[in-house]
């Protein structure tokens, strides 16, 4: 729905993980984010150009990071996004001269 929390549902099939990426940096009116339920897509859009930056969709393969928060009481498990970066951490969308920046990853 568009008033909802943007967020959407992770499976980790190596640890036997279902979880839900919760982009709670991004309103739910932020007018960048567009939600295509017929594509089952989530684009985010850069402000100043329109360009898109990242986007998401069913089977998409991204990268989550998975830890457990602790309180006094429970435990609960947590699946942050770390690719697309866009979609993850908006405020490190571009490099001066509008190239997008460029991930080092482990293989």
């Amino acid at each position: 729905s568009p008033n909802s929390e943007p967020s959407f549902s992770v499976m980790v099939p190596r640890y036997g993980i279902e979880g839900r990426v919760r982009l709670s940096h991004i309103a739910a009116n932020d007018e960048n984010l567009i939600r295509d339920p017929e594509k089952h897509r989530m684009t985010y859009r850069d402000a100043k150009s329109g360009n898109m930056l990242a986007s998401v969709a069913v089977f998409d393969k991204v990268r989550v990071k998975i830890w457990v928060r602790s309180s006094r009481d429970r435990k609960e498990l947590i699946v942050d996004l770390l690719e697309p970066r866009a979609l993850a951490d908006p405020t490190v969308l571009e490099e001066k001269g509008g190239a997008k920046k460029k991930l080092k990853t482990k293989k």
